[in-house]
């Protein structure tokens, strides 16, 4: 079985295996794994939301420094025994754990690396009811600005559901669609005679904001320019993800044809309309600063788990209470181009209400913002869900349906 491997440096997609950096925001990360709480101990006299020697710092580029707003000092986010963690910078890092034997050995006993087995790969005979196209070029930037496309045999002209992948903007590719719950939501949409389109894009450390959401704007510009080359219907799209990719997809469908951060100015279609009639939100967000305001005024219970705490360092913009962010921030904020929009996408938002990473309120938020606008949204708040939980996953498949039945009635 293939594996994902995420590893604490950056590394190029390799065969058969797919390696991802570690070294950023695991906060987005829908995998259901047991990391260290965001935050650490909250009993070392630090504020919450400030960092801490020992405090992990997940949401931050390994080396990215902050001068704390509780004492003056200033942090840097360290690899610690292959852990993530806020220290003083000039002070003395820790002494290693002890090895098994009970000697240091001046090395770190901690794994460099955490290999994830997937408990699904998209099989043959599912593949077999799909006509596919791999690693078509969108743009000429960066060889990462790719897409797979994956076509139901025998439906003539279907609508293309646009998915970007999750990850925190720091790691995941195109191929997530072949694994896991992706994978069997791929499924469905075939099933259901819808056209996927799986969307590569620049990551946050390759590139920095808004890069990733000029990627996306420009694969769906692309798509519709060439959907008579690949068989798809180009009056028919909708946007989807999760987590990272829910915000992209929120941010095409919102953004549109209105000028944005996110529009590429020599894109060759940049003339060609980017509107879209649907979107899947899963666990996503659209305003990364009432995001983090809701970590704080609805804190997670669940202190287990690995987005404890409110984190306010992001992997695309830093600390996001920095006054010199704000700009970029306020820049990305969907709402005010969701009240632009001349006509809005069905919105369809899928949540968890165990959800530590980003708040369910995020989505209440988004529902009733769309139905301020005089739009159509969906929400489906899933009990005990949690962050990429199958359960989330599962209320999301089980849409794909009515989806498709939204396109039927479109001419």
């Amino acid at each position: 079985m293939w594996s994902r491997v995420m590893c604490l440096a950056y590394a190029h997609r390799m065969v058969k295996t797919r390696h991802f950096c570690f070294a950023a925001s695991l906060a987005l990360l829908a995998l259901t794994i047991s990391l260290t709480p965001a935050f650490g101990a909250l009993d070392d006299g630090y504020p919450q939301d400030s960092p801490a020697p020992g405090r992990t710092c997940p949401n931050a580029v390994a080396g990215y420094e902050t001068v704390s707003t509780f004492n003056g000092k200033t942090f840097v986010c360290t690899v610690i025994e292959g852990v993530q963690k806020w220290w003083i910078k000039g002070d003395p890092l820790p002494s290693p754990a002890p090895t098994s034997n009970g000697n240091s050995g001046g090395v770190t006993t901690a794994p460099t690396n955490i290999v994830i087995t997937n408990f699904y790969v998209l099989p043959a005979s599912s593949l077999a009811k799909m006509k596919v196209f791999e690693n078509v070029a969108y743009a000429t930037q960066s060889p990462e600005q790719r897409v797979d496309i994956y076509l139901p045999k025998g439906v003539k002209n279907p609508p293309l559901m646009i998915w970007t992948h999750g990850g925190g903007f720091v790691f995941g590719d195109e191929d997530g669609m072949k694994f896991d719950y992706e994978a069997k939501m791929l499924e469905e949409f075939i099933k259901n005679g819808i056209a996927v389109a799986s969307v590569n894009y620049r990551l946050a450390q390759m590139a920095p904001f808004p890069a990733s959401g000029q990627d996306a704007k420009l694969a769906i510009r692309f798509l519709r320019a060439n959907a008579a080359q690949y068989g798809f219907n180009p009056k028919k799209f909708a946007t989807g993800g999760g987590s990272a990719g829910a915000y992209l997809a929120l941010m095409g469908a919102f953004t549109a044809n209105q000028s944005s951060v996110f529009d590429t100015p020599d894109d060759p279609n940049l003339k060609t309309s980017a509107a879209v009639s649907a979107v899947f939100d899963l666990f996503g967000n659209a305003n990364f600063i009432t995001m983090s305001a809701n970590k704080v005024k609805y804190p997670c219970t669940d202190k287990t788990d690995f987005a404890y705490g409110s984190d306010p360092y992001g992997s695309w913009f830093g600390d996001v209470r920095l006054p010199a962010l704000r700009p970029a921030i306020d820049s990305a904020n969907l709402y005010p181009f969701l009240k632009g929009l001349k006509v809005i996408p069905r919105v369809y938002i899928f949540h968890g209400t165990a959800d530590c990473s980003v708040s369910k309120y995020d989505s209440i938020e988004l529902a009733k913002e769309v139905t301020k606008a005089k739009g159509k949204s969906y929400l489906f708040l899933v009990p005990g869900g949690t962050h990429g939980g199958a359960s989330v996953m599962a209320e999301a498949k089980k849409r794909i349906p009515e989806l498709a039945k939204y396109f039927a009635s479109l001419k």
